[in-house]
């Protein structure tokens, strides 16, 4: 006997309501403000205490390392639990590690407090399922991309806060981030419901586990990752080098690129993210199917590699990260709503989580491969391992995805069993 299908199945098929997005959005916004505040000046502190520009590859890559050991667990223990207690234990975490960076001495200590906070990665995918819980399958990405909008404007905030603290000292950045983390807690406490669990009880028997591969049955999830693969390491290449390569080669008004300019882009990019997130993603919906979609989020990222690795002056360096912002942004509010097209709504957490965790790989191997190239002044190569790797997940994306959204390839509506599988 045919399974039941997700459409069949779903117990909520309305619209999140704005007393609801309005909490999830604070509480990612203030989450990723708590990221930003470090990320600029996490490559000076590192360098200050005498490490290379593999040295910060590596200590990114433990980030992915701990994202990929737990971002797994922490959706299915969503799944099972309900997404705000695991929302709680993750953001505690969180708060614990940035302790430990504000008072770090070495290099060491900073590589445990960052593989601490990679731990937290899962986050993201405890507030998607979240929102996957609340909604219907034709509001979902645009109610992806208001979760992912609040990611924007807290980068804005976090950068632009680590940007007029940074003169005063490199600490005193991570003390308002460990603020900010602390404020999305209470946030969680107080608005947040824990619905998800009761749903568990209802649909899946207790104590019923899901094995990580079987988030690999449905040929469509497959091919997403893949996709995701080639994009986050691209991305990965580019991101966590990119500090580096602009305080080598890099002139800003007279002067060297250092922790005040990186604040400068990351606040720039937390706007592109909100515009991109919460305007463009919704008016290129209309237009675009999601395959195409996929394709112009590489053909962007692309072409901001190239024009990161050629510029000169500010306005083109501005161009170059609006260009590789702009697609990022698109990119993750769109998987992870694909994603959670294809399962049913028991199982949202364990397959984002698990999705997450396979991407992660590319975040532990791309920071580690751009310092490694980098560390021999190979900056040429550097973008075009980049540039390769988002040419390959574009034309893995032309030419396996469905054409039409979640359109199969017979031309009939897709449907996610219990199992995650896809049927026709």
């Amino acid at each position: 006997m045919r399974e039941q299908s997700l459409p069949e199945s779903a117990a909520v098929t309305r619209k999140l309501d704005r007393r609801q997005i309005l909490a999830v959005f604070v509480i990612v916004c203030t989450y990723a403000a708590g990221a930003a505040a470090v990320l600029p000046i996490l490559p000076f502190h590192i360098r200050a205490m005498g490490g290379s520009p593999l040295t910060l590859g590596i200590v990114i890559a433990a980030e992915a390392v701990g994202q990929f050991a737990l971002a797994p667990a922490l959706g299915q223990l969503s799944d099972r639990f309900g997404r705000k207690r695991v929302l709680m234990m993750s953001q505690f975490i969180a708060a614990i590690s940035l302790l430990i960076l504000a008072l770090a001495p070495n290099v060491a200590v900073i590589l445990v407090a960052r593989a601490m906070f990679g731990l937290t990665a899962g986050n993201i995918t405890v507030t998607a399922a979240y929102v996957a819980d609340h909604t219907d399958a034709g509001s979902r990405r645009q109610s992806m991309g208001v979760l992912m909008g609040g990611a924007g404007v807290g980068g804005i905030i976090g950068a632009g806060l680590s940007g007029l603290l940074s003169d005063t000292s490199l600490t005193a950045p991570i003390l308002v981030s460990l603020g900010l983390v602390l404020l999305s807690i209470v946030v969680t406490v107080l608005r947040l419901d824990n619905r998800q669990s009761a749903l568990q009880a209802e649909h899946e028997p207790q104590g019923e586990k899901t094995p990580f591969r079987a988030i690999l049955t449905s040929p469509v999830i497959r091919i997403l990752i893949v996709v995701m693969l080639c994009h986050f390491f691209a991305y990965g290449m580019y991101i966590s080098q990119m500090p580096v390569f602009l305080g080598d080669t890099f002139i800003w008004n007279g002067h060297a690129f250092g922790a005040k300019e990186l604040s400068y882009l990351i606040m720039a990019d937390g706007g592109i993210n909100v515009f991109a997130q919460i305007v463009l993603l919704g008016f290129l919906g209309r237009y675009l199917t999601e395959r195409n979609l996929i394709v112009l989020i590489f053909v962007l990222i692309s072409a901001g590699f190239v024009t990161a690795g050629l510029a000169t002056t500010i306005p083109v360096l501005l161009l170059a990260v609006f260009c590789v912002s702009t697609g990022d942004a698109l990119a993750k509010p769109t998987y992870m709503a694909a994603l959670s097209t294809y399962v049913p709504s028991q199982r949202q957490g364990v397959v984002l989580g698990a999705a997450q965790s396979l991407v992660a790989i590319a975040d532990i191997a791309s920071p580690v491969l751009g310092g490694f190239i980098l560390g021999y002044g190979l900056y040429s190569l550097w973008i075009g391992v980049a540039v390769a790797m988002a040419i390959s997940g574009a034309l893995a994306a032309a030419t396996l995805l469905p054409g039409q959204g979640t359109v199969g390839r017979k031309g009939r509506p897709m449907r996610a069993t219990k199992t995650g599988k896809c049927e026709h």
